[in-house]
């Protein structure tokens, strides 16, 4: 009788509540409905609060960052772009990928507000020092320093993080951040890291076969398909499942671990300066896998809005991350992914971007 009264006096009510059960509304990769994520989230903190049992291990986080206005780094960029040009997947050399909006100064805001428990943040970078001071937390680490001088310059996203383990005094157990990912809420180190110094691993709703039959092949999903080649050859495991996009633990004698047992193959892909069709992407997939096959890491949730800047569907997770802010509802990350310039050329959507960031970081 109570659903009756509803429709009787409420019908808009009624139908909404009808549809949003019977077809829930997801922002995240991990496809929670929407009424339940704090819910979810909640929980999740009280498992951690009833263990009591957070590593003492330090934990670091790694983030890789480009300027793509720096003139030094534009006329490497240029000169290696054209001397391959005709062999180059458009998409690899994008703008979209490279293009700084200035969200860095926010990403790292995010982890000083929401992570203080982390020892040191290494910045990844091409000879490059962001515009704004830096915390003391933060140590730059050039690529000459991890990766030998005869694959450099390079452009590869997957040749730069297979070389992260190379990182002077860096933590077994640290995060790695690309520069578009946020943290939206208070996350303790459980979050990533068990007590017994299992980390976690955040998978993603869909699928790399589903991916693959869209007709649309990326240069990171062949890098996904080409590591899935390797653990199945190895764990007789056919991996179909990539990661959410946001941060993800790793530990850094799995890097050595991945080097090792895949010499060859790592080898074969870290002379592109290009992403390419023979890349690996060890940071993204391989190397958590790796990690999960030898019980290292155990499934999690990370509720992570991940959308498209450029897309009109930005300005709904705006909207929606502003809201859940003064509700106190927030979602444990989101992704503020740029991807092909050539969906807009207008400066409207950094600009909406760095809005948003500054209201919400303030």
């Amino acid at each position: 009788m109570s659903k009756l009264n509803k429709l009787l006096k409420n019908p808009g009510i009624f139908f909404r509540d009808y549809f949003i059960k019977k077809y829930p509304l997801s922002l995240d990769e991990q496809r929670h409905s929407l009424l339940h994520e704090n819910i979810l989230i909640e929980n999740d903190l009280r498992l951690y609060d009833i263990t009591e049992n957070e590593s003492n291990e330090p934990v670091d986080v790694v983030i890789t960052w480009v300027n793509n206005q720096n003139p030094d780094w534009l006329a490497k960029f240029e000169y290696y772009k054209n001397e391959k040009i005709h062999d180059i997947n458009p998409m690899s050399i994008d703008n979209a990928r490279f293009e700084d909006h200035g969200e860095l100064f926010y990403v790292i805001r995010s982890i000083q507000l929401h992570m203080s428990w982390v020892r040191t943040i290494f910045l990844i970078t091409d000879n490059q020092i962001p515009a704004f001071d830096l915390p003391s937390k933060v140590k730059i680490i050039d690529h000459s320093q991890i990766i030998d001088k005869k694959y450099l310059p390079t452009f590869n996203s997957h040749v730069i993080e297979a070389h992260l383990h190379n990182i002077p005094e860096l933590s077994e157990n640290f995060i790695y951040f690309n520069d578009d990912v946020f943290v939206a809420r208070y996350l303790p180190k459980s979050h990533f890291l068990s007590g017994n110094n299992i980390s976690s691993l955040f998978l993603n709703k869909r699928n790399l076969d589903e991916m693959l039959q869209k007709g649309v092949t990326t240069p990171t999903l062949t890098a996904c398909l080409n590591s899935r080649k390797l653990l199945l050859k190895k764990y007789q495991k056919n991996v179909c499942t990539p990661l959410v996009h946001t941060y993800i633990p790793l530990k850094k004698s799995y890097f050595t671990f991945a080097w090792s047992h895949f010499n060859f193959e790592v080898n074969s892909f870290i002379h592109n300066r290009f992403r390419d069709d023979n890349d690996l992407n060890l940071a993204t997939f391989l190397v958590p896998w790796i990690m999960y096959f030898e019980q290292q890491s155990v499934l999690a949730r990370d509720i992570c809005y991940y959308f498209n800047i450029r897309s009109a569907f930005a300005n709904t997770n705006y909207n929606f991350l502003s809201t859940k802010m003064k509700n106190q509802l927030l979602p444990h990350s989101f992704c503020a992914n740029d991807f092909q310039s050539k969906k807009d050329t207008s400066s409207k959507y950094k600009n909406n971007l760095m809005i948003f960031l500054k209201q919400f970081y303030t």
